[in-house]
């Protein structure tokens, strides 16, 4: 009995050294800023000293669902932080968890649940949780004050008194005062005090305002360009979102106003994320949007890409070996006479773009940039590696010139880029791309710059025809590669 009773007691504690917690863990944090975590987790409160048998949905709960849900979810995640409190899963009902505190063995505190969508959502994460189907949820009516409990005067006063409060608790958490961006379409801004790039120390109201006053010169790149978008994170880089029914996943409403350009998807039909104002854009940036990126052509002529691109990837960190090996293929752009530009990604690369007349197919633009990246490798005696190939990579720049290939494109110029400090993909001029640090790039410093004119401003002056390109190539080059 006493071995029954020690063996009882350890299988329902989650200890915090092990696999099983910390992927709970990682999956509250990943979550914590996605816009449809309703659908993965599922919250419930129960009243101090009752267990998880009296718990409530919160999702029932009629008028302040959103705001208990908020409430809620970072008292999960503070607890699981907290030495003070420890994790639980029911016995009696396999997959809903809930913590005690060491000093409350006795209340079953902030109970919750994981959806089935979380096994193919986390299924790279090790010791997943029991997951549970979603129950029909009972509507309920938090209790009010019992008429005459309190005289009137007492009771206005209080009623007051809790009405501001409320009203200001939920302002802080869903609607704090509105920013004025003089905006065409109204936008209901919420969470403006939350931290978005931790190192920085920028919140989302400053990541608005950021993206609110480089939009003059960030917008040309996006308009009428399908976008992938990187939502914000605590954690690592998530996944990009390229249509609209993958970015909202039912859990947004999408206002009228929104564009929406159809295509053909596997699931029927569905809908690019193109962004051409600045409404659009703060929409976005509001339910979570922090990276842009853009397609390599336009929504009217998607298979005729306008860009052709190759990307510098430094093996370490920072840009220093990509700008070296960039800066020697720029003597053969130069050579060929083909007009190139180039910008940071934000991380360790740089991205050389060449104007296209947009009126050649994608395959010319891949096969024309792999000629152009093989030029490169026989210009640096294998310095650099191309990317997707066989070479040894180890410790060399990689050319990637697969990018062309018409898949999600690149981070767009003035994007702020996902991480820790607001870092941007700024346009660099030829004469400097070896002398910069990408901390030197950040949401105060571009600004400076663009007083001196933007880099890439004439990014559309000169073009040039893919497909004559590639024949140039082929006639003249091909003997090296055969």
């Amino acid at each position: 009995m006493l071995y029954l009773s020690y063996h009882f007691y350890f299988r329902m504690l989650i200890r915090k050294n092990t696999k099983a917690f910390k992927t709970i863990l990682e999956i509250f944090t990943t979550c914590m800023d996605r816009p449809d975590r309703e659908n993965l987790i599922r919250l419930f409160i129960t009243k101090a000293g009752n267990t998880v048998h009296d718990r409530i949905s919160i999702e029932g709960i009629e008028g302040n669902a959103s705001l208990f849900y908020e409430m809620n979810y970072q008292a999960v995640l503070n607890s699981l932080r907290s030495s003070n409190h420890q994790l639980h899963e029911s016995d009696d009902v396999p997959g809903l968890y809930f913590f005690h505190s060491t000093s409350n063995k006795s209340w079953d505190e902030t109970p919750f649940e994981f959806d089935e969508a979380v096994k193919k959502e986390f299924a790279s994460l090790p010791d997943l949780p029991i997951v549970r189907k979603k129950e029909k949820v009972q509507k309920t009516a938090l209790p009010v004050a019992k008429p005459g409990s309190v005289t009137k005067a007492t009771a206005k006063s209080a009623a007051k008194k809790d009405g501001k409060a409320a009203k200001s608790q939920k302002a802080d958490l869903r609607r704090p005062e509105q920013p004025d961006y003089g905006l065409k379409r109204e936008i209901d801004f919420d969470f403006l005090d939350k931290v978005i790039f931790r190192h920085s120390r920028l919140s989302k109201k400053d990541v608005l305002d950021y993206y609110d006053k480089i939009s003059e010169h960030l917008l040309p790149y996006l308009k009428d360009r399908p976008l992938a978008v990187r939502l914000h994170s605590d954690l690592a880089r998530t996944k990009l979102f390229s249509t609209l029914e993958s970015l909202s996943n039912g859990s947004i409403e999408l206002p009228g106003w929104i564009n929406k350009v159809k295509q053909e998807g596997q699931n029927g039909d569905e809908h690019f994320i193109i962004c051409n104002d600045r409404e659009h854009l703060l929409f976005f940036v509001n339910i979570g949007c922090v990276e842009f990126h853009t397609a390599l052509s336009r929504s009217r002529s998607l298979e005729m890409p306008d860009y052709m691109i190759l990307a510098f990837e430094s093996p370490g960190e920072g840009i220093a070996e990509a700008a070296e090996n960039a800066a020697r293929a720029k003597e053969i752009f130069d050579a060929l006479g083909l007009p190139a530009f180039v910008k940071s990604d934000g991380t360790s690369a740089l991205h050389v773009y060449i104007p296209l007349d947009g009126k050649s197919k994608y395959q010319s633009s891949v096969e024309a940039a792999e000629y152009l990246a093989k030029l490169i490798q026989v210009k640096t005696r294998g310095a650099v590696s191309l990317k997707g190939s066989d070479d040894t990579t180890y410790g060399k720049v990689a050319v990637d010139y697969l990018i062309n290939g018409g898949a999600l494109g690149v981070i767009a110029p003035y994007s702020l880029v996902q991480g820790e400090s607001a870092i941007v993909s700024s346009p660099l001029s030829w004469d400097e791309i070896e002398d910069n640090r990408l901390e030197e790039f950040n949401h105060e410093t571009i600004f400076a710059r663009l007083k001196e004119g933007d880099p890439m401003q004439n990014l559309g002056r000169k073009k040039v025809s893919a497909d004559e390109l590639l024949s140039r190539l082929t006639e003249n080059y091909s003997f090296l590669f055969s």
